[in-house]
């Protein structure tokens, strides 16, 4: 009898502990929520419970009822973005939760490896740019709140994605993303409305560790390695896909920033379809099928192999390309040759700023010129000269000072395949360089190329000040 006794205690107290109230750590104190949207919340209580949701934008009680593993979820409408303060009650009459301060405005998820990663602290001997400036005037901004999900490489998937959110201030921003805090600054000057910004990234990871088993399925053969120590988790296949952006499925984001790829540069053969693969699976993920990926071109850095970076922001570039709401910015020009042997470049506030005009420009859609770098779209041969043409350059290229005339990073090579630099300068039309071909022992011309190699500094910008693009016509090794 005592033993039923002892069971009936061990079930009653197990069933009070699930009937408490649950909600996940990103539906909190400080959030901000997507604006003029179907957002959604859930939790966990017990079973067959009533949950009512009162929000202070509207006088509508929202109510549902817990689902038979206890869990539940509702949906409300949240109005036009704004920095007054909101507040949201959610009771199942045994319990009540109140989410204060909460904001309404734009959301944006960032992710990636170590340069999405890096915070205003910086790296050892390896600091951010201005970061003491943008941690002192941290206090002057308002509305911007960030969350940072706690990194988890674990391969037993969790169920939320552990994290606070905080006000940006100079007390809490030397440990947040500069580069999703300056996009979220720039951002703001334009939309004038709260920025959320959620970090979820991993230092050293590869794209693998962003996808899902199915996905990875399909590019190998080999069961996912599950023995991949700590110390090396980063290298783990799935797991952060799984930990930590999975868990935020149902948070309502505007569009995601993707800076990753030197995890991948030393085989960078297959990435172009892992990214696509990547992007179609993080739409499915969070139900937008059209959720719109700003990508960021990986930095110059000296990789062993000479072009092997150079293929890998190839395929970034491509995947940009090919993909509606897709977008990328490039780094060519921004590390300097005192930086060449640092992967984790000081320069984060020109990436923000060059991510947050495409936004305005292709996903809000506000009028604006010049958001995109040029790109190179084919040449003409005229003599003993050849002809470059581009995209978005409009109004002209120039150098990094206006009166630059001459221009380096380019080879050209005919049938032997040996690649000769030569210099451009400026062309017939103003999207337009022009290149002499050597005199001597230089045959008929097969391929050029810009920038193609692991570290070359980009010398090429429009009238925007941003950088051509690294290219090549050929598709040799």
């Amino acid at each position: 009898m005592m033993r039923y006794f002892s069971l009936f205690l061990l079930l009653f107290w197990a069933s009070a502990a699930f009937s408490k109230l649950g909600l996940p750590p990103i539906l909190a104190d400080n959030m901000v929520l997507q604006q003029n949207s179907t957002v959604k919340l859930w939790g966990t209580s017990s079973v067959k419970k009533s949950i009512t949701v009162k929000v202070s934008w509207s006088s509508t009680w929202f109510q549902t009822w817990t689902k038979p593993d206890g869990t539940w979820e509702i949906q409300l409408f949240t109005p036009a973005g704004s920095f007054q303060e909101q507040w949201i009650k959610i009771s199942d009459a045994n319990d009540v939760k109140e989410l204060k301060n909460i904001l309404i405005g734009e959301v944006w998820l960032c992710s990636g490896q170590s340069n999405m990663a890096m915070t205003f602290r910086g790296y050892k001997n390896q600091p951010i740019a201005d970061a003491d400036q943008f941690i002192a005037e941290a206090n002057n901004t308002q509305g911007i709140r960030t969350f940072n999900v706690e990194k988890e490489a674990s391969f037993t998937p969790k169920k939320v994605g552990e994290g606070d959110w905080l006000s940006a201030s100079s007390a809490t921003l030397s440990n947040f993303s500069a580069v999703g805090y300056t996009y979220a600054l720039e951002l703001q000057k334009t939309l004038n409305v709260p920025i959320g910004i959620i970090n979820s990234s991993y230092g050293g990871s590869t794209i693998e560790g962003w996808l899902n088993a199915a996905t990875l399925e399909k590019h190998s053969t080999t069961p996912i390695d599950k023995s991949i120590p700590d110390s090396l988790s980063f290298l783990r296949q799935t797991v952060f896909f799984q930990n930590m952006i999975r868990p935020l499925r149902q948070y309502k984001i505007k569009g995601v920033l993707w800076y990753q790829g030197e995890g991948n540069t030393s085989r960078p053969n297959g990435y172009a379809q892992k990214l696509l693969d990547l992007i179609f699976l993080w739409r499915f993920t969070f139900s937008d099928y059209n959720l719109p990926f700003y990508l960021v071109e990986i930095a110059p850095y000296l990789y062993e192999h000479p072009t092997s970076a150079a293929k890998l922001r190839q395929a970034q570039s491509e995947v940009a390309l090919s993909v509606p709401n897709c977008g990328i910015v490039s780094t060519i020009d921004l590390v300097p040759l005192q930086d060449a042997s640092n992967i984790h470049p000081p320069q984060k506030k020109p990436i923000g700023t060059r991510l947050a005009n495409l936004a305005l420009s292709q996903t809000y859609m506000l009028p604006s010129e010049n958001v995109n770098s040029p790109r190179f779209t084919h040449y003409e041969i005229q003599g003993n000269t050849c002809v470059l043409y581009f995209d978005n350059a409009t109004t002209g290229l120039t150098g990094k000072t206006l009166d630059t005339n001459v221009f380096t990073g380019f080879e050209i090579a005919d049938s032997t395949q040996r690649f000769t630099p030569v210099t451009a300068a400026i062309g017939p039309s103003p999207n337009s360089l022009v290149i002499e071909f050597p005199t001597q022992n230089f045959g008929q011309l097969k391929a050029i190329r810009y920038c193609f190699k692991n570290y070359e500094v980009g010398t090429v910008f429009n009238m925007a000040g941003l950088p051509l693009f690294p290219f090549r016509t050929d598709d040799w090794d």
